[in-house]
C-alpha cells in the first residue's frame, strides 16, 4: 500500500518519532550542555525538512508501510504456516527453485528486505520491510511452523528466532562452497536443520556439529540452482566469450585484475563482461563509475547465467564450482589473496573445497600471468564442448542428485 498526500505536520511528527526509535547504537554520553544542542539539532532537522522532503517522505512512507505490512503478515501467519526469508533479490534467485517446489503443495509467505516481483506468487503473500526496528519485530513475533532461509548467523543480527512459537528454521545453501572458510564459526548454530550439497559440505557440517555441540539436523539434497539454469539453457544465446565473476573481499579490484584482464582480452579481440558481486558495491571495492571510466562492459542481468558464456574467469568465487557442475569443465582462477571470512578455518580437520579442489576444478594463474591465461583461452576455444574426465568424476561422485 502506498500512502500519498500526507499532512506535513503529521510527517514531521512521524519523522521525529522514527529518529528516536532508531535501532542504531549511540556511542556517546550526555553532559549538562547537551540539551541545547539537541534542541538546535531538532530545529535544524525541521528547518531542513522541506529541502529534503522527498527523502524524508519516502523514509516515513516506508516506515508506515512497514507497520501496515506487519499487521497484514500477522493475519496471514495464522493461515499459512510455511515461509521463506529472502533477504535480497540476489538470494531469491537461489531460493526460487525451493519456493516453486513448495508452491506445488501449499501456499507460502515470502519475507524480504527488497521488492520482489514474481508472477507466480501473489503480492498478497509477499511482505517487504525497510526499517530495522520493524524487521526485528517481524522475526521476534513470527508465528510460522517452518521458515526457510539462506541467510546465516541466525540470532546474531536482526534476523532472530521468534519468542512466541516453536518455529523450525531451515538453512538452504545458496552456494556449494566451504562451510568453514567463508562463514563464521557460529553461522549455523541456531538453525534446526542445514542442507548440504556435497560430501565435502557434509563432512564439514558434521565437524561443525561436533565442535559446537549442536543438536542440528543435517540433510543431503541436490543443489537446485544449476538445474534452474539448465531449464533456461535452450533459450540462451552466447553473446560474449567470457564472464569475469570475482568474489568480494578478495582484492580482485585493488590489484587491478579487472583492468589487466580488459587490456589483455581487448588485445586478443575476445569479448567479455564483468559481473561484480553485489557485496563488492556495498563494501565500496568498486563502483559503476570506475568501471565505466575504464569502458568495462558489465553483466547487469538479475542473476548469473553461465550458459550465456563459454568461459568463466574468477578468483575465489564459488562460481567455479557451479561452472564445473554445469559443464564438467575447468574455470580459470586468478590467485588473488585468498578470501577468508573465518580466520579459524585452518583449525578444522576438513580442508575447504575452494582449496582442496582449486587445481582440479579450475586452472590457476598468478596476477602477473594474466596474459598467459588469455592465451590459453584462445588456444582452446574450439574445445568448449569437450568434458574434462577428472572434473566429471569428482562432480558425479561427490555432489548430490
Amino acid at each position: 500500500m502506498i500512502i500519498n498526500n500526507i499532512n506535513y505536520k503529521v510527517i514531521i511528527i512521524y519523522s521525529l518519532f522514527f529518529l528516536f526509535i532508531s535501532t542504531r547504537n549511540s556511542f556517546a554520553y550526555l553532559d549538562p550542555g547537551t540539551g541545547s544542542i539537541i534542541i538546535q539539532t531538532i530545529v535544524a532537522i525541521i528547518a531542513s525538512f522541506f529541502a529534503f522532503s522527498k527523502y524524508l517522505k519516502d523514509t516515513i512512507i516506508n516506515f508506515l508501510n512497514d507497520i501496515l505490512n506487519f499487521y497484514r503478515l500477522k493475519k496471514k501467519e495464522k493461515i499459512y504456516k510455511t515461509g521463506f526469508f529472502s533477504e535480497t533479490n540476489f538470494i531469491y534467485e537461489y531460493l526460487e527453485p525451493h519456493i516453486l517446489n513448495k508452491l506445488k503443495k501449499k501456499k507460502i509467505i515470502l519475507i524480504s528486505f527488497e521488492k520482489i516481483n514474481v508472477e507466480y506468487l501473489d503480492n498478497e503473500f509477499i511482505f517487504v520491510f525497510h526499517s530495522n526496528i520493524i524487521r526485528e519485530l517481524v522475526f521476534l513475533t513470527l508465528n510460522l511452523k517452518i521458515l526457510y532461509s539462506s541467510t546465516p548467523n541466525l540470532n546474531q543480527t536482526i534476523f532472530k528466532k521468534t519468542k512466541f512459537t516453536n518455529c523450525k528454521y531451515i538453512y538452504l545453501q545458496h552456494s556449494p562452497v566451504s562451510l568453514n572458510l567463508i562463514y563464521s564459526n557460529n553461522a549455523f548454530d541456531s538453525f534446526d536443520a542445514i542442507q548440504v550439497l556435497s560430501t565435502f559440505q557434509l563432512k564439514e557440517m558434521k565437524e561443525i556439529k561436533d565442535r559446537n555441540n549442536l543438536k542440528i539436523k543435517i540433510f543431503k539434497s541436490q543443489y537446485l540452482f544449476p538445474q534452474k539454469l539448465k531449464t533456461l539453457k535452450k533459450n540462451q544465446i552466447v553473446n560474449e566469450e567470457i564472464l569475469i565473476a570475482p568474489s568480494w573481499n578478495s582484492n580482485f579490484y585493488s590489484t587491478n585484475c579487472h583492468i589487466l584482464l580488459k587490456e589483455s582480452l581487448d588485445k586478443n579481440n575476445i569479448s567479455f563482461k564483468l559481473r561484480p558481486h553485489p557485496m563488492s558495491f556495498k563494501k565500496n571495492e568498486i563502483s559503476l563509475d570506475e568501471l565505466a571510466k575504464h569502458n568495462i562492459p558489465i553483466d547487469k542481468t538479475s542473476f548469473m547465467n553461465l550458459y550465456n558464456y563459454n568461459f568463466l574467469i574468477t578468483d575465489w568465487s564459488g562460481a567455479f564450482i557451479e561452472f564445473a557442475l554445469l559443464f564438467k569443465r575447468k574455470a580459470f582462477l586468478i590467485n588473488t589473496p585468498m578470501k577468508i571470512i573465518n580466520k579459524d578455518y585452518s583449525k578444522y580437520k576438513n580442508q575447504p573445497i575452494e582449496i582442496l579442489l582449486r587445481n582440479t576444478l579450475g586452472k590457476t594463474f598468478t596476477i602477473d600471468n594474466i596474459d598467459n591465461l588469455v592465451n590459453h583461452i584462445r588456444s582452446i576455444k574450439k574445445d568448449i564442448n569437450t568434458e574434462d574426465e577428472e572434473v566429471k568424476k569428482i562432480v558425479d561422485e561427490n555432489f548430490y542428485k
